[in-house]
């Protein structure tokens, strides 16, 4: 998103959304037994970034001139950073675990889809890269077909057909198992529209038929709750619809003017930081919270501070060495190709 259309407080919910499921791995499995406790609602913040990403990458795509550049600029947005991740993970794991180092595994990781090549995540986290994954193939979809300005109407039938899916397909287990694996955005598809219809909202469409569609989503959230997404196993469906509400109710107050008060310099550092601290935090934080207690008898209140710091701080160094200038780098080499092309096309026009 660039500075002229940035919405700061958009940035904040990020970095909430991200540090809600940093609390939420590290206090979960023993850990939880140490603190007593466990930050279980943190899982819900994957449900807030899934809102924001449809908000966002909407957006985006209206600003794009050609389904080329929605590609590029992915790539160098996303792809970089994780990378430069991915690697510091394994990195870890040939530290920690040294036997559960698969070279085929980190091959298939490095496409964000290693489902595709029957591979698990290395990172327990990296599961909603292929949701995000497979949400920017249907904005491109329509890019490519020049139907961007028809999102809501596709936008509603992809969810009336997610949710056909969802009632029928059980009866094939073979179909559903597969569709769950791979294709998890079917268990997510309300959230993303939520975004887009806020982004729409936000801008002067029609406020009763986006309201009216903004309870069909929300309504839709609640029945997808147990078909696969990962918070059925850590909040029941009262808690789950609870929080998805109340993130409906977060961006009604965003895109009114209303959470201002959210764009604070240490919410928006970790907005800016949150895709790195994403990635980055699952593996290596519970890791390092398990050294700190175990091989240095630290104790675990202590443990889970000095991990988030040392978290953080590797995030920011992906963020501000890494993903910024990587993002930078290609983009400006692609403008100056692009540029170079229309250049020589243009000199091959005939003379009239």
């Amino acid at each position: 998103m660039d500075r002229k259309h940035r919405l700061l407080e958009l940035d904040a919910l990020r970095g909430i959304a991200a540090i809600a499921v940093v609390l939420f791995h590290f206090t979960m499995n023993e850990n939880r037994e140490h603190f007593g406790w466990q930050f279980r609602f943190g899982v819900t913040g994957v449900d807030l970034f899934f809102m924001i990403s449809g908000f966002v990458i909407y957006m985006t795509a209206g600003h794009i001139r050609h389904w080329m550049d929605f590609i590029v600029f992915r790539f160098a947005r996303l792809y970089p950073a994780f990378w430069c991740c991915l690697f510091i993970t394994s990195i870890f794991m040939a530290w920690y675990e040294p036997s559960h180092v698969d070279l085929k595994q980190i091959a298939a990781n490095l496409t964000m889809a290693p489902a595709f090549f029957n591979q698990e995540d290395i990172d327990g986290s990296y599961w909603t890269l292929l949701v995000e994954l497979l949400f920017y193939g249907w904005i491109l979809l329509m890019l490519i077909a020049g139907k961007l300005s028809e999102i809501t109407r596709i936008a509603c039938f992809t969810l009336v057909a997610v949710l056909l899916f969802h009632m029928f397909a059980p009866q094939y287990p073979a179909l559903y198992d597969f569709a769950g694996h791979k294709l998890q955005l079917i268990n997510h598809f309300p959230l993303f529209f939520s975004g887009i219809l806020f982004f729409q909202l936000k801008n002067g469409g029609n406020r009763f038929r986006i309201l009216a569609l903004l309870l069909f989503t929300l309504i839709s959230s609640f029945y997808l709750h147990d078909k696969g997404g990962r918070a059925m196993y850590v909040v029941n469906f009262a808690e789950h619809c609870t929080l998805i509400t109340l993130f409906h109710i977060l961006f009604a107050l965003l895109i009114t003017g209303k959470l201002r008060f959210l764009a604070a310099k240490p919410l928006l550092y970790l907005g800016k930081i949150s895709y790195c601290l994403y990635l980055i935090h699952q593996y290596v934080g519970t890791h390092l919270i398990t050294s700190f207690t175990k091989g240095m008898g630290m104790n675990i209140h202590a443990a889970l501070v000095v991990t988030i710091v040392i978290i953080i701080g590797l995030a920011s160094l992906v963020t501000f060495f890494i993903e910024i200038p990587a993002n930078a780098g290609i983009r400006n080499w692609y403008s100056a190709s692009r540029n170079v092309l229309a250049a020589g096309e243009k000199a091959k026009r005939p003379f009239i």
